[in-house]
């Protein structure tokens, strides 16, 4: 019985910490920077915005608009 209880324990602190550390990265907001005209046809924007704003990035080049627009989504950093 007392190896069931603490098993069943276990699980429950291991639940909560794992839920609480999905909340922080849920919770996240998004940013987006525009940066600059861009090649459809070339990575380059993807690129650019890794380096400016890290792995977790990601650059698109908007065809949409004339010229094609670099936009650029990365977790927003915390207000200060």
């Amino acid at each position: 019985m007392a190896r069931l209880l603490h098993a069943y324990c276990l699980c429950l602190v291991f639940f909560v910490l794992t839920a609480g550390s999905m909340m922080k990265t849920t919770l996240a907001k998004a940013c987006t920077e525009d940066l600059g005209t861009c090649d459809p046809g070339n990575d380059d924007c993807d690129q650019r915005c890794r380096a400016k704003h890290g792995q977790e990035s990601r650059g698109t080049c908007d065809t949409a608009i004339s010229p094609p627009v670099c936009s650029c989504v990365y977790v927003c950093p915390p207000s200060a």
